[in-house]
């Protein structure tokens, strides 16, 4: 199992890295330099990649070597796969002595089995790349591989720059890597990244905007530990802050800030379920709560002018409307612009780096009591029962007088339903569908009529704003407000409809 954390550096900043004092400090020798020509191959159904695997014939100090790499997994930023590797006589994949290196217990040993394979597999693409490579010391057993890899992906006349940097585990745990690649960041601007050279590569075949990530479901065992939910579900979160990165600095599509954003906002609810047994460090609390506010700002705005004046302009055919859209979305357009300096910036690939380290070496062990390790090695069930029954407790509290709650109460409301709607997917898992489905969608339902809710406060904060910074749009903006005031009432009398439903639906656990 290959174990690495991979760094983003630009070309100019190689040489800073070569001259760095800990390499000095860590490196075992000085460093070996390899000059590598790699070709992939696969069918032209894409067996491999279908398969998630990569499959390459490596060319560097004069000898053949293939690789068979499966399961590319990123789980909080470190990437995780299964590796084989044989030496072949020429450029070419040779699969039946591939075959013999995987061994039985692996699904490829039958897969490549099939001599069509071997017969149907071709180049698909290929890199040319200079590697400098040095073994890192961390004492205690504790070893790394550092390789600064330099050059270009290549797809018939198609190139690709390649600048970055790879920190494996070679003995000992990963929590080393976080540590030099932070002590690195104080002096280099780096970046996470997410994407392998083969998954570069197939990208190059089929070019396409940057997926949007949303959600994915939560798996979580009945054997698990409190702890180890923890660290599960981060994964799962950071996952989809990291899926949607791509998207938020290329500014394109702004329903990948929508996306990242939910994805930090389903962190920081997990953060706040654990905050008694894993108290986030005050800096890191910080620097999420910055990240969140530079999300939010190109998202508010975005709303505001592409869903709320949008529907105000269907039902109010008044010729005010159209220009007060269009500034909102040039002030949405800025900051999106600065949420993308803001993602892509050394700040956030720093705060990412922290946050992994934090979870990955279970960081707030060092505070914990006995109890509260006691409570974060028990199995995760006890825990997810009490984390649910706190929150239907919590809701029913902030919905008291519901019928009369001023926005302030109501955006209480929203939050308490927000962070149990995420406890409860979290948590899903653990509990029979059935249970579980029927209370999501009532849980939704109420969510989407408090947010509706808060989306109009929200508009309405924006559009004085608005107003302010430009008084030639005072009088549309006021004309807006007062709409969006006269919707409240239907949508009042919705949002406890829902509420009323949802108190009628069991609640799992």
């Amino acid at each position: 199992m290959e174990i690495e954390l991979k760094l983003l550096i630009e070309p100019a900043h190689a040489q800073a890295l070569l001259d760095h004092p800990l390499l000095k400090k860590h490196a075992v020798a000085a460093p070996t330099r390899h000059q590598m020509d790699t070709t992939y191959f696969d069918t032209p159904d894409l067996y491999f990649s279908r398969h998630r695997a990569a499959l390459r014939v490596r060319h560097a100090d004069n000898a053949w070597v293939q690789t068979l790499k499966d399961g590319n997994q990123v789980q909080g930023g470190l990437h995780s796969r299964n590796e084989w590797e044989t030496e072949v006589d020429a450029g070419a994949p040779d699969l039946a002595a591939l075959r013999e290196a995987v061994g039985q217990d692996s699904a490829w040993f039958e897969r490549l089995a099939d001599t069509r394979l071997q017969e149907a597999i071709a180049p698909v693409f290929s890199n040319r790349i200079d590697r400098t490579a040095w073994l890192l010391d961390f004492g205690e057993g504790r070893q790394a591989e550092l390789v600064l890899d330099q050059g270009e992906l290549r797809r018939g006349e198609q190139r690709e720059a390649i600048s970055e940097i790879e920190l494996e585990v070679k003995s000992g745990d990963a929590a080393p890597l976080f540590d030099f690649a932070l002590a690195l960041l104080d002096d280099i601007p780096l970046r996470l990244g997410n994407a392998s050279k083969s998954a570069r590569g197939y990208a190059m075949m089929h070019p396409a905007p940057p997926p949007l990530v949303k959600a994915a479901p939560v798996e979580l065992a009945d054997a698990m530990t409190v702890e180890q939910a923890l660290q599960a579900i981060a994964g799962n979160c950071i996952a989809q802050m990291q899926g949607n990165e791509a998207g938020v600095m290329r500014g394109g599509d702004p329903e990948h800030v929508h996306q990242m954003r939910v994805g930090l906002r389903r962190l920081r609810s997990l953060l706040k379920m654990f905050e008694e047994l894993a108290p986030l460090p005050a800096g890191l609390d910080q620097e999420l709560r910055w990240l969140g506010g530079e999300l939010g700002a190109a998202r508010d705005w975005e709303v505001l002018a592409g869903d709320t004046l949008s529907d105000l302009m269907h039902e109010q055919n008044d010729a005010l409307l159209p220009p007060l859209q269009q500034a909102a979305q040039a002030q949405a357009d800025g900051n999106r612009a600065r949420a993308a300096q803001a993602v892509g910036s050394a700040r956030h690939a720093r705060l990412l780096l922290n946050l992994i380290a934090w979870l990955h070496g279970a960081r707030w062990q060092h505070e914990a009591s006995p109890e509260q390790r006691k409570t974060l090695s028990a199995p995760v069930g006890r825990f997810a029962r009490r984390v649910l029954k706190q929150g239907e407790r919590r809701m029913k509290r902030r919905a008291r007088n519901l019928v009369h709650a001023d926005a302030p109460a109501r955006h209480r409301l929203r939050i308490a339903a927000k962070r149990m709607r995420y406890a409860t997917e979290f948590l899903s898992s653990l509990y029979p569908q059935r249970q579980v489905r029927p209370f999501v969608r009532a849980l939704t339902a109420l969510q989407d009529s408090l947010g509706g809710l808060n989306d109009a406060a929200v508009a309405q904060g924006l559009l004085r704003d608005l107003a302010q910074r430009q008084p030639s749009q005072a009088l549309a903006a006021g004309f807006a407000c007062g709409l969006l005031q006269a919707r409240e009432p239907d949508a009042l009398r919705r949002l406890c409809k829902r509420w009323k439903s949802l108190r009628q639906v069991p609640q799992p656990g």
